[in-house]
């Protein structure tokens, strides 16, 4: 079991839970009841101890968005996507979470399950000067959720299918100079057509195939990197896909 002394910032369990969802209540009655039995039935009588902070991300009572590890075998190559949320599973009690767990599932992409976490904020209920001039901005219906950094800024609106507002930041742009197509919101770079529709494929197939989602096309993928007119003229890396929408 991996440990650490200072606990890491995580989103809070609501983080796929729209504010307005009607379904909120209901699950917050169920975090009330049935979570706090399922913590100590996993605790107690099947010897599995979470994090201090560890909690899925539930969507309604009894079913939650995790993480698994994406792995696909195009032709002979393997190529890894990273930890990625699923579609909402049902997790109605301690035994279903601990299968999951065990299968390498996790409640966190950024962190196993069994490390103490401390949950972030949401971005509404949050004071002070952190998030005071964050440079990511997204409107909700009760206030806007707002992001210090690209990474979450792009991970909240893919799993809000939300259209990327805003230019990538200039490593991003550094880094997009190496491929001839790539995917913003995953963060990804292809050096081929075909690479790149294979993971636009994953996304936009419906399960068990794919993840059923909307997403950027081919064009809006595609890295458009200008010749220079002079030798003193600086080379700039653009693309179709900067302000990618999810079509």
């Amino acid at each position: 079991m991996t440990t650490t002394s200072e606990k890491l910032i995580v989103d809070s369990w609501d983080y796929y839970l729209d504010d307005d969802s009607p379904a909120r209540e209901h699950v917050e009655m169920f975090r009330e009841v049935e979570w706090v039995y399922m913590q100590k039935e996993l605790r107690h009588d099947l010897d599995y101890e979470l994090g201090v902070g560890q909690e899925p991300h539930w969507v309604e009572p009894g079913r939650a968005i995790l993480y698994h590890n994406v792995s696909v075998s195009e032709y002979g190559r393997e190529t890894n996507y990273g930890w990625t949320a699923t579609n909402p599973l049902p997790i109605g009690n301690a035994i279903q979470l601990r299968n999951y767990l065990q299968k390498g599932f996790r409640l966190r992409a950024s962190v196993e399950p069994q490390v103490n976490v401390e949950s972030s904020e949401t971005a509404e209920y949050t004071e002070g000067d952190l998030y005071e001039n964050a440079p990511y901005v997204v409107p909700g219906k009760k206030a806007p959720r707002k992001f210090i950094t690209w990474d979450a800024y792009r991970s909240y609106c893919d799993t809000r299918g939300i259209s990327l507002r805003y230019d990538p930041p200039q490593e991003i742009v550094d880094k997009m100079k190496e491929y001839e197509f790539y995917c913003l919101v995953h963060d990804h770079g292809f050096n081929s057509k075909r690479a790149a529709k294979n993971h636009r494929a994953y996304y936009v197939a419906p399960p068990p195939r794919g993840r059923g989602q909307k997403h950027a096309t081919l064009e809006q993928m595609e890295v458009i990197q200008p010749k220079a007119k002079t030798s003193k003229t600086t080379k700039k890396t653009s693309s179709k896909a900067t302000g990618e929408g999810l079509k």
